[in-house]
Protein backbone atom coordinates (compact mmCIF):
# COMPACT_ATOMS: atom_id res chain seq x y z
CA UNK A 1 0.00 0.00 0.00
CA UNK A 2 1.15 3.73 -0.69
CA UNK A 3 0.28 6.61 -0.02
CA UNK A 4 0.56 10.00 -2.52
CA UNK A 5 0.77 13.13 -1.25
CA UNK A 6 0.76 16.26 -3.75
CA UNK A 7 2.02 18.72 -1.14
CA UNK A 8 5.81 17.58 -0.50
CA UNK A 9 6.20 20.51 2.27
CA UNK A 10 3.15 19.18 4.04
CA UNK A 11 4.49 15.41 3.82
CA UNK A 12 7.73 16.71 5.36
CA UNK A 13 6.11 18.84 7.69
CA UNK A 14 3.98 15.65 8.97
CA UNK A 15 5.52 12.23 8.15
CA UNK A 16 7.11 10.09 10.88
CA UNK A 17 10.12 9.09 9.86
CA UNK A 18 9.22 5.27 10.57
CA UNK A 19 6.66 5.55 7.96
CA UNK A 20 8.33 3.55 5.40
CA UNK A 21 10.35 4.67 2.48
CA UNK A 22 9.71 7.74 0.84
CA UNK A 23 9.61 8.21 -2.72
CA UNK A 24 9.93 11.83 -3.91
CA UNK A 25 8.83 12.01 -7.86
CA UNK A 26 8.57 15.24 -8.93
CA UNK A 27 6.47 17.38 -6.95
CA UNK A 28 4.73 14.17 -5.34
CA UNK A 29 5.53 11.88 -2.17
CA UNK A 30 5.02 8.66 -1.90
CA UNK A 31 5.07 6.53 0.73
CA UNK A 32 5.11 2.85 1.11
CA UNK A 33 6.26 0.05 4.00
CA UNK A 34 5.97 -3.07 1.18
CA UNK A 35 8.22 -2.06 -1.93
CA UNK A 36 10.10 -4.46 -4.28
CA UNK A 37 12.46 -2.39 -5.40
CA UNK A 38 13.49 1.57 -5.02
CA UNK A 39 14.93 3.97 -7.84
CA UNK A 40 16.21 7.07 -6.78
CA UNK A 41 15.41 7.23 -3.14
CA UNK A 42 15.91 10.98 -1.70
CA UNK A 43 15.75 12.02 2.09
CA UNK A 44 14.48 15.75 2.83
CA UNK A 45 14.78 17.46 5.90
CA UNK A 46 11.43 17.96 8.10
CA UNK A 47 10.49 22.06 7.44
CA UNK A 48 9.64 23.90 10.82
CA UNK A 49 5.76 24.31 10.74
CA UNK A 50 4.30 22.89 13.89
CA UNK A 51 4.06 25.22 16.73
CA UNK A 52 3.58 24.12 20.39
CA UNK A 53 1.33 25.69 22.98
CA UNK A 54 2.54 25.25 26.23
CA UNK A 55 0.51 25.41 29.44
CA UNK A 56 2.30 24.30 33.00
CA UNK A 57 2.39 24.80 36.49
CA UNK A 58 4.82 26.75 38.15
CA UNK A 59 8.26 24.74 38.22
CA UNK A 60 7.53 22.13 36.17
CA UNK A 61 10.67 20.49 35.04
CA UNK A 62 12.13 20.12 31.23
CA UNK A 63 12.19 16.47 31.62
CA UNK A 64 8.71 16.69 31.88
CA UNK A 65 7.66 18.94 29.66
CA UNK A 66 9.86 17.20 26.56
CA UNK A 67 8.19 13.30 27.66
CA UNK A 68 5.18 15.23 27.01
CA UNK A 69 6.07 16.70 23.51
CA UNK A 70 8.10 13.71 22.63
CA UNK A 71 4.52 11.58 23.71
CA UNK A 72 1.94 13.70 21.91
CA UNK A 73 4.08 13.58 18.35
CA UNK A 74 4.29 9.76 18.97
CA UNK A 75 1.04 9.30 19.19
CA UNK A 76 -0.23 11.27 16.43
CA UNK A 77 2.78 10.68 14.43
CA UNK A 78 4.33 14.00 13.56
CA UNK A 79 7.59 14.55 13.06
CA UNK A 80 9.70 16.10 16.24
CA UNK A 81 12.50 18.01 13.55
CA UNK A 82 9.23 19.71 12.23
CA UNK A 83 8.74 21.72 15.80
CA UNK A 84 9.18 25.65 14.21
CA UNK A 85 9.09 26.58 18.52
CA UNK A 86 7.18 27.02 21.74
CA UNK A 87 4.34 28.67 22.51
CA UNK A 88 2.74 30.12 25.89
CA UNK A 89 1.35 32.55 27.78
CA UNK A 90 3.98 35.96 28.70
CA UNK A 91 3.86 35.02 32.79
CA UNK A 92 5.90 31.51 31.60
CA UNK A 93 8.66 33.42 30.17
CA UNK A 94 11.02 32.90 32.85
CA UNK A 95 9.67 29.53 33.14
CA UNK A 96 12.94 27.52 33.80
CA UNK A 97 11.68 23.84 32.72
CA UNK A 98 10.35 25.96 29.40
CA UNK A 99 13.71 28.01 29.17
CA UNK A 100 15.54 25.33 29.38
CA UNK A 101 13.85 22.90 26.76
CA UNK A 102 14.09 25.58 23.95
CA UNK A 103 17.44 26.26 25.25
CA UNK A 104 18.25 22.50 24.95
CA UNK A 105 16.15 21.80 21.11
CA UNK A 106 17.33 25.26 20.02
CA UNK A 107 13.58 26.73 19.58
CA UNK A 108 12.27 29.89 19.97
CA UNK A 109 9.58 30.48 22.84
CA UNK A 110 7.01 33.04 21.66
CA UNK A 111 4.75 34.25 24.46
CA UNK A 112 1.10 36.00 24.55
CA UNK A 113 -0.61 38.39 27.31
CA UNK A 114 -3.85 36.47 28.78
CA UNK A 115 -5.77 39.41 27.31
CA UNK A 116 -4.65 38.16 23.35
CA UNK A 117 -4.74 34.21 24.33
CA UNK A 118 -8.66 35.02 25.56
CA UNK A 119 -9.82 36.46 22.31
CA UNK A 120 -9.04 32.98 20.54
CA UNK A 121 -11.76 30.12 19.85
CA UNK A 122 -10.46 27.36 21.24
CA UNK A 123 -12.40 23.70 20.98
CA UNK A 124 -11.52 22.92 25.18
CA UNK A 125 -11.64 25.94 27.45
CA UNK A 126 -10.90 25.70 31.17
CA UNK A 127 -12.75 27.69 34.17
CA UNK A 128 -9.74 26.63 36.30
CA UNK A 129 -7.32 27.82 33.87
CA UNK A 130 -9.01 31.28 33.45
CA UNK A 131 -9.03 31.68 37.16
CA UNK A 132 -5.39 31.24 37.61
CA UNK A 133 -4.12 33.07 34.00
CA UNK A 134 -6.90 35.62 32.84
CA UNK A 135 -7.78 33.42 30.00
CA UNK A 136 -9.37 29.95 29.34
CA UNK A 137 -6.97 28.67 27.20
CA UNK A 138 -2.99 28.43 27.00
CA UNK A 139 -1.44 25.45 25.42
CA UNK A 140 -4.79 25.29 22.53
CA UNK A 141 -4.45 29.42 22.35
CA UNK A 142 -0.75 29.69 21.82
CA UNK A 143 -0.31 27.49 19.29
CA UNK A 144 -3.22 28.87 16.79
CA UNK A 145 -1.53 32.25 17.45
CA UNK A 146 2.22 31.15 16.88
CA UNK A 147 1.17 29.42 14.20
CA UNK A 148 -1.26 32.16 13.08
CA UNK A 149 -4.02 29.44 12.48
CA UNK A 150 -7.87 28.28 13.12
CA UNK A 151 -7.41 24.80 13.24
CA UNK A 152 -5.53 22.47 15.56
CA UNK A 153 -3.35 19.55 14.89
CA UNK A 154 -3.69 18.18 17.90
CA UNK A 155 -5.77 19.73 20.62
CA UNK A 156 -4.88 19.91 24.38
CA UNK A 157 -3.22 17.15 26.25
CA UNK A 158 -2.66 16.77 29.52
CA UNK A 159 0.77 15.03 31.47
CA UNK A 160 1.23 15.33 35.15
CA UNK A 161 4.65 14.00 36.95
CA UNK A 162 2.33 11.27 38.41
CA UNK A 163 1.50 9.48 35.50
CA UNK A 164 4.09 6.65 34.54
CA UNK A 165 6.31 7.26 31.93
CA UNK A 166 8.92 4.64 30.34
CA UNK A 167 12.45 4.94 30.91
CA UNK A 168 12.39 8.16 33.07
CA UNK A 169 12.86 8.24 36.72
CA UNK A 170 10.25 9.85 38.62
CA UNK A 171 12.23 12.09 40.46
CA UNK A 172 13.50 13.75 37.13
CA UNK A 173 10.03 14.72 36.62
CA UNK A 174 8.04 17.55 38.39
CA UNK A 175 4.50 19.13 37.89
CA UNK A 176 2.03 19.26 35.37
CA UNK A 177 1.77 20.59 31.46
CA UNK A 178 -0.96 20.91 28.55
CA UNK A 179 0.30 20.38 25.07
CA UNK A 180 -1.23 21.52 22.05
CA UNK A 181 -0.11 21.20 18.15
CA UNK A 182 -1.12 23.84 15.68
CA UNK A 183 0.25 23.77 12.11
CA UNK A 184 1.66 26.87 10.41
CA UNK A 185 1.34 27.72 6.52
CA UNK A 186 4.49 29.00 6.32
CA UNK A 187 8.13 27.34 7.51
CA UNK A 188 9.30 29.79 11.09
CA UNK A 189 12.76 30.66 9.81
Amino acid sequence: MAVVCDDLRLFCALAQPAVGIAIFLPNKAVVTKNIISVVNVTTVQSIKVLWVGIGCTRLTSRDLIAIAIEETFKKNQLNLSAIAGIATIDIKAHEVGLLELCHQRNLPLKTFPADVLASVDVPTSSPRVALNTGTCSVAEAAALLAAKCQILLVPKQIFKSSSNHENVSPSTLQGAVTIAVAQAEKEYI
